[in-house]
């Protein structure tokens, strides 16, 4: 999983970028259009670490507040 291919979709400023994935367990990476490529760069990356964590299969893990103990 060195690359991933990740996707530009006009979002709200306040919106980096985020990741998901299908019922098929497929992951994507999506990143806002309107920000600068160094932005986009720091978000992929970020992205891709979650990816890489698992974190979106995990139930317990909130963007903005790590696991729930």
């Amino acid at each position: 999983m060195d690359e991933m291919e990740a996707r530009l979709v006009d979002l709200p400023t306040s919106v980096r970028g985020f990741c998901y994935h299908d019922e098929d367990g497929e992951a994507y990476i999506v990143l806002n259009a309107r920000l600068t490529h160094e932005q986009n760069q720091q978000t992929y990356l970020h992205e891709k670490a979650h990816i890489r964590r698992g974190d979106m299969y995990d139930p317990n893990y909130h963007e903005y507040g790590g696991k729930k103990p």
